[in-house]
């Protein structure tokens, strides 16, 4: 028994052993991994200061990155610790904004945040909107910038304080590009539609129930917007140059006196010698006023020919732009139960439609459907006491009448056309207002 129990001795101080040189070595390794840490965030840091230091802004790359690497490494001291070099960086607003990137992909995979994240993002978040605040001449913050923001604002400690901020910036954005003031825009942001590419979106990503007031204002500023969009119609523009037409004529150029005389063609591609081209030139520019007709030659060789353009005549992309963001307007209102949107198949031409139609002169000069008589094709698949805001077929693409004659020529072309599908939208009588 004595020896049972010296054997049993030795193999519990041989696993002892084993035991403690076990916690040893993962003391060591704990030690190592620990200053492994250090020295990655370390490197981080020296990363940021060295761009700190260059003569450009700390780019969002910087940001985004050390921060992504810092939140994987996972000292919350070191976090915290980045997040104020950052935002102690005379430039930094890009930087931030990469930080914010990185933050939000992890909250995004973890609910709720972990408070260390919530205080980073809070932090972060408020010297952006800080930033803003000090540089009140021009629009600190593009479209892109105030999108993040606003996915963000939710999981910081602040959210109400910071969705009242976030409105404002949105609103002096939404202002600016409304106005066509593009040197208070970002060249990211000109061009661009204050409503469908801020509002709504903005609008969209808020999610938290502390932004609520702020998504019920942004609704307001929307539907004003789309039903001021969907009241103006502009009216048809005179391109005619009867003066410089005349000159034309006297110089024997019948073809650019024509052209000159049209009310709707802006531009004329004459393909002449070169002599021929040289001879127009002259005549534009020593015989026409300034900034009347803007001439250039196009191609090479034989093939090269002169093009005239209306100097205030809208490009062609200019009016395909204007075309599609009022469509989208239109769509938006159908969208949010304001219009109506009906898909018809219209008879063949020469088929009444049976629409009794008069001109609503207090609402814009729309044609209203005041009545569909009783064997109308189109009984039972429209409304009465309606007003039509929009109408779209391949025959006539997108067109908002501007009066009963114009609406009455559109059915008619859809009508003679192969496919007689119209979209039409349609507005009550008591909504077309803004």
């Amino acid at each position: 028994e004595i020896a049972a129990l010296k054997s049993q001795l030795a193999t519990a101080e041989r696993s002892l052993t084993i035991a403690t040189n076990a916690k040893k070595k993962i003391k060591e390794k704990n030690a190592e991994a620990l200053k492994m840490v250090k020295s990655d965030s370390k490197l981080i840091f020296e990363k940021v200061t060295l761009a700190l230091k260059s003569s450009g802004a700390p780019s969002e790359l910087l940001g985004r990155d050390t921060m992504a690497d810092m939140i994987t490494l996972g000292n919350d001291a070191d976090i915290i610790k980045l997040v104020h070099e950052l935002v102690t960086a005379a430039r930094g607003r890009d930087a931030v904004l990469g930080a914010i990137s990185s933050i939000k992909v992890v909250c995004d995979k973890q609910t709720p945040p972990s408070a260390t994240l919530a205080n980073a993002m809070t932090t972060l978040v408020q010297r952006v909107f800080e930033l803003a605040v000090k540089d009140a001449s021009h629009s600190y913050l593009d479209i892109k910038s105030l999108l993040l923001l606003t996915s963000v604002v939710g999981l910081t400690t602040k959210p109400m304080e910071y969705y009242a901020v976030l409105a404002a910036a949105v609103n002096l954005v939404a202002a600016n590009l409304k106005e066509k003031k593009t040197s208070m825009l970002s060249w990211s942001d000109r061009g661009k539609d204050y409503i469908t590419d801020l509002l709504v979106p903005v609008h969209d990503a808020i999610e938290n129930e502390m932004g609520n007031s702020t998504k019920e204002e942004l609704m307001r500023e929307i539907m004003t917007g789309l039903l001021e969009s969907a009241n103006q119609t502009e009216a048809a523009k005179n391109y005619a140059m009867p003066a410089e037409a005349e000159i034309a004529r006297k110089a024997g150029y019948s073809d650019v006196q024509k052209f000159l005389l049209s009310p709707t063609e802006t531009t004329l591609e004459l393909n002449l010698s070169k002599s021929g081209r040289m001879a127009v030139h002259r005549l534009i520019d020593y015989q026409m006023s300034y900034n009347k007709v803007r001439h250039s030659s196009v191609g090479a060789g034989r093939s090269r020919y002169l093009v005239l353009t209306k100097c205030d005549a809208e490009s062609p992309s200019d009016v395909r732009i204007k075309k599609e963001r009022k469509e989208k307007h239109m769509e938006l209102l159908v969208k949010f139960n304001t219009y109506q949107k009906f898909i018809l198949t219209l008879p063949p031409k020469g088929t009444k439609l049976g629409l009794i139609l008069k001109t609503n002169k207090t609402l814009g000069n729309m044609t209203e459907i005041v009545d569909v008589v009783e064997n109308s094709p189109l009984m039972n698949l429209i409304p009465k006491d309606v007003c039509i805001v929009s109408l779209k077929a391949g025959a006539i693409g997108f067109v908002q009448p501007r009066s009963m004659k114009d609406t009455v020529e559109s059915f008619g072309k859809v009508q003679a056309a192969a496919s007689k599908q119209l979209e039409m939208i349609v507005a009550p009588n008591g909504t077309t207002s803004a």
